[in-house]
C-alpha cells in the first residue's frame, strides 16, 4: 500500500509535469502574430496622428497615447501621463509659427504578445514643402481593448530646429 501511495503522490503528477512541458506553453500554441497586419496599424496611427498635429489639433495627437503613457520629448524631461502629453503637444503647435507640416515614415515594427515596438523617422517640411528638420523615433505600444495604444515614445530632432536641412 505504501508504494501504491508512493506512486500516486509523486510519479502521477511527475508524469503530468513532464506532459506539459512537452507540448510547450500555452502561448506556444496560440496562432502566430501577423506582422503585416500589425505593421499596418501602427503605420495608420502614425497616418493619424501626422493628421491631427498638422491640423494643430491637440486632443487628436493625444488619442496616440494611453493615459499612463510616458513621453520623452527632445530637449525637456518626460512628461508623464495625458496631462503632461496634451501640455507638452499643445506647446509644441503653439511653437510651430511658421506653419510646418510633419510626415513619419516607419522604418521597423517588432511585436511579441501584447507589444509592439516601432522605429522611424520624422519629416518636418515648411509651406513651400522644403524639408527644414528631420528626426527619428521609437514608441512602444501595447494592445489594450484589441487596439494599439502608446504607452512610452522617445523622440528627437537631426539638427537644431529651424536648421535647414540639406
Amino acid at each position: 500500500m505504501n508504494q501504491l501511495k508512493l506512486f500516486v503522490v509523486l510519479i502521477v503528477p511527475t508524469i503530468f509535469l513532464f506532459q506539459s512541458c512537452a507540448q510547450g506553453p500555452a502561448s506556444a500554441k496560440s496562432a502566430e502574430m501577423n506582422m503585416d497586419s500589425v505593421k499596418a496599424k501602427i503605420v495608420a496611427l502614425e497616418s493619424a496622428y501626422a493628421v491631427a498635429s498638422n491640423a494643430k489639433n491637440v486632443d487628436g495627437v493625444a488619442v496616440y497615447y494611453a493615459a499612463d503613457a510616458q513621453s520623452m520629448a527632445n530637449d525637456e524631461p518626460t512628461r508623464t501621463g495625458m496631462d503632461a502629453i496634451k501640455a507638452g503637444i499643445k506647446k509644441d503647435m503653439e511653437g510651430d509659427t511658421t506653419g510646418t507640416s510633419i510626415s513619419f515614415v516607419t522604418t521597423g515594427v517588432w511585436a511579441a504578445g501584447n507589444y509592439a515596438t516601432e522605429t522611424g523617422n520624422s519629416i518636418t517640411k515648411d509651406k513651400a514643402g522644403k524639408v527644414v528638420n528631420t528626426g527619428k523615433y521609437m514608441t512602444l505600444f501595447e494592445l489594450r481593448d484589441g487596439k494599439y495604444i502608446a504607452i512610452r515614445d522617445m523622440w528627437n530632432r537631426d539638427a537644431p530646429k529651424g536648421t535647414p536641412m540639406q
